[in-house]
């Protein structure tokens, strides 16, 4: 009823990217899973971002939305006379590129200051909102003006995302953020912070999404602690190990497809299955060092593993892929995103009867943190791997 079978999650891992803006990746992943707990509760309702900018998160949201949901977005673009705080710099022409670029053809676009809209004409034209980014002026009248809009277009189960909550560069977002949590008629409660963003849900709603956050969300969290907030139990949430690939908080079901895991953290990894070419341990796990390194991977029994699931950092993208299965050579990957990484690769055929697959990483090239300036090390770092994963 709210999407197509499959959501494509190919923005999620690298589209983003190629758009210009700002959109931490744990914020990503994290509205990822938000709306698949709200589609898990039937949960419906249009999108909207207040300050698009070219789009990053926009075009995500908007990808979540189906059919029949709307997706609202708006933005001063080149009128930057009604941005007194210089946040942003949007591009109207840009924005619509991207959303070309993503088959985006269904956006309802308003060129014009926030300040002059009001619930009503938001109700009237998307209906209630379930996913609100606010992202607009940062100034606290902005900032605090943006969030009451939000909040009272908001459906029940929803969501509003404000950016830069707890930015030291942007103090008034946080004082309209808490300016409005203490006001006696708020109807907003604190539900999550991750990746500069704060997550919040009408207070009627609170212990539910608690729930549904310990259900559906914190399994995949590498880092999570409970603070209070406003007087509130929140979330600081943050998504940096191989179980925060988005293709797995995205899956259509509940629970995460068939795998097998292998972390490289700590001194133990399983026998055989490091190969030449590694650094002793660290408590995330190993670098390559030099031209190339080494795995082995035992296929668990039955049907052959369709993805490779990677979670990788490197000194220097990108990362050359080979594989070979019982002793031949398969067509190479190019892992291509910079910095630190969840990748979920597709796997081409494996021949029958094919118990390990070997995994030669090669870095496009190689430096050691000392000539980089970074720490005395001395050693040729490529490649820094966390854990992986093979899935059916």
């Amino acid at each position: 009823m709210f999407e197509p079978p499959l959501l494509d999650l190919g923005y999620f891992q690298h589209g983003h990217t190629a758009v210009a803006g700002w959109l931490q990746r744990d914020a990503l992943l994290l509205t990822l899973g938000l709306h698949r707990a709200q589609r898990a509760a039937g949960q419906g309702g249009a999108v909207a971002e207040i300050g698009v900018h070219h789009g990053k998160l926009f075009i995500a949201l908007a990808l979540l939305a189906a059919a029949d949901e709307a997706a609202l977005a708006v933005d001063i673009f080149e009128r930057q006379e009604l941005n007194p705080d210089g946040s942003g710099h949007g591009d109207r022409a840009a924005f619509e590129a991207n959303l070309a670029r993503w088959k985006l053809r269904r956006a309802v676009i308003l060129a014009r200051d926030s300040l002059t809209l009001t619930p009503a004409e938001v109700l009237g034209l998307v209906g209630r909102v379930r996913l609100f980014s606010v992202d607009g002026g940062h100034t606290r009248r902005h900032a605090g003006h943006d969030l009451a809009l939000a909040e009272a277009c908001l459906a029940p189960g929803g969501v509003v995302l404000l950016d830069d909550f707890f930015d030291p560069d942007w103090p008034g977002v946080t004082e309209a953020a808490l300016l409005r949590l203490h006001a006696p008629d708020c109807t907003l409660a604190p539900l999550a912070v991750s990746g500069g963003k704060l997550f919040l849900v009408r207070r009627q709603d609170h212990a539910g999404w608690v729930a549904a956050l310990a259900a559906r969300v914190l399994p995949w969290a590498a880092r999570a602690r409970q603070v209070e907030l406003a007087g509130w139990p929140c979330q600081v949430l943050g998504f940096t190990g191989l179980a925060t690939l988005p293709a797995q908080i995205g899956t259509q079901g509940a629970q995460p497809a068939a795998r097998v895991a292998f972390s490289l953290a700590g001194q133990d990894p399983p026998p055989g299955l490091l190969g030449a070419g590694w650094s002793g341990p660290e408590d995330w796990g190993r670098w390559s060092l030099g031209a190339e390194a080494r795995l082995n991977l035992p296929l668990p029994p039955g049907p052959p593993p369709r993805r490779l699931l990677l979670h990788a950092r490197g000194l220097v993208p990108p990362l050359s892929l080979g594989l070979l299965a019982g002793g031949v050579a398969l067509p190479p990957l190019l892992l291509e995103q910079p910095d630190l990484a969840s990748y979920a690769v597709a796997l081409p055929p494996l021949p029958a009867g094919t118990t390990t697959l070997e995994l030669v990483l090669r870095p496009a090239s190689w430096a050691s943190p000392a000539e980089l300036g970074l720490s005395p090390d001395a050693r040729p770092l490529g490649v820094g791997v966390a854990a992986l994963a093979l899935e059916r």
